[in-house]
């Protein structure tokens, strides 16, 4: 080891330890004083991350927006030049000169420059007041005059003073077509439109009962809309509508004659209907077949009862109604004064017949069923009884 070390450090004299010990003395120094006085150590900056990075080309763009503005600035130069060669032909041409312009050019100018609004002046250049000799009252330019008011009265002011329409000649120069219609002051009365009498009875006619009649129907045509199947437009003119309302109630009744005639049937009303004799009938047959409905429930009930015990199912007999279905009866059904009594269906139910033939069929095979399984039953109980016997022999 001793050997190696020395090879290493055969080149380096002891000079060179003693520099760099000083200097490492010297770094520990700074060290120390920096953490005392809480500063921070300044470290190596790292690697830009990819958010502070550039983009590619940034730096050859702002070159060429430098070409750009370098380019446009001649331009710009040049529209400035000619706005101030502009504000001084403007300048000549307010100060009345001609500005170089033609004739043809100054008629086409969008600016009135003859019309010179007052410019701001300073204090100083206000002229003294009293050096300004007051005029007369009396003077030429503005006398005194007398004038007739709108009331009739006659009063002395200034000329200037006085209304244009109150000036002495004002009315007898020219006639004004709509002198009638001004109001020049405050009115508190205005005329009120009164008819003639002719006009009056004009608008009485107008108004009239006979060219007004009350027996106005509905007319389809005043709406736009598609209208039902059963439609039928009338006649505004009453006679003509009433002749069609009877041919059409005439077409009614043969119909109505036609379907009793091949015996067709009418549909049945539930509920009752308002008024007529068709009222009571549509009550009737409301009754009938709530009637309808409670034997239809009581066959049903008989045969539930007979296929939960087994029995076979029979005819229905009509006499043979329970207290019960009668009590409902006489509580659910509603009578009729005049109504007839529906005549008792003796006909039998196919479907309670066939249900009652499923229930016993159903039956008979469980029986059979069950027959089978006693037999397997004794079968197994013998077939142990022997296996246990052969091992109690042996």
């Amino acid at each position: 080891m001793a050997h190696a070390t020395k090879s290493k450090a055969k080149g380096i004299s002891a000079s060179s330890f003693l520099d760099l010990k000083a200097e490492l003395a010297k770094k520990e120094g700074e060290f120390s004083r920096n953490a005392a006085s809480g500063k921070k150590l300044s470290k190596p900056e790292k690697k830009p991350t990819v958010w502070a990075r550039k983009n590619k080309g940034v730096n050859n763009r702002a070159a060429r927006d430098i070409e750009l503005e370098a380019v446009s600035k001649p331009t710009l130069e040049s529209a400035r030049a000619a706005l101030e060669r502009k504000a001084k032909i403007y300048d000549k041409l307010r100060k009345g000169k001609s500005g170089g312009l033609s004739e043809k050019q100054f008629d086409a100018l969008l600016v009135d420059f003859d019309y010179k609004p007052p410019e701001w002046e300073d204090d100083e250049d206000d002229i003294d007041e009293s050096l300004t000799v007051p005029r007369a009252p009396n003077d030429d330019s503005d006398p005194i005059i007398e004038y007739e008011d709108e009331f009739g009265r006659v009063r002395t002011a200034p000329r200037s003073e006085v209304p244009r329409e109150l000036l002495p000649g004002a009315r007898t120069e020219e006639v004004d077509e709509d002198e009638d219609i001004i109001i020049r002051n405050p009115v508190n009365h205005f005329p009120i439109y009164t008819p003639s009498a002719d006009r009056v009875a004009e608008i009485e006619k107008m108004h009239a009962e006979e060219n007004n009649p009350l027996g106005v129907h509905y007319d389809a045509t005043s709406e736009v809309r598609a209208k039902g199947a059963g439609f039928y437009q009338f006649s505004g003119d009453e006679e003509t509508r009433q002749r069609q309302m009877e041919e059409l109630r005439a077409a009614r009744e043969e119909t109505q004659a036609t379907r009793q005639g091949q015996g067709a049937v009418d549909a049945s009303v539930e509920g009752m209907v308002a008024g007529g004799s068709s009222a009571g009938e549509g009550v009737g047959k409301g009754v009938e077949k709530r009637k309808r409905e409670i034997e239809e429930r009581r066959r049903k009930i008989e045969a539930k009862r007979r296929k939960l015990k087994g029995e076979p199912a029979i005819a229905d007999d009509p006499t043979m109604t329970t207290t019960a279905v009668r009590k409902d009866e006489e509580e659910t059904a509603v009578f009729v004064a005049g109504a007839p009594e529906p005549e008792p269906d003796t006909a039998p139910d196919p479907f309670a017949a066939f249900e009652s033939q499923q229930v016993t069929e159903k039956n008979r095979s469980r029986g059979k069923g069950k027959g089978r399984s006693d037999e397997a039953d004794a079968f197994l109980a013998s077939l142990e009884n022997d296996i246990l016997n052969r091992k109690k022999g042996k």
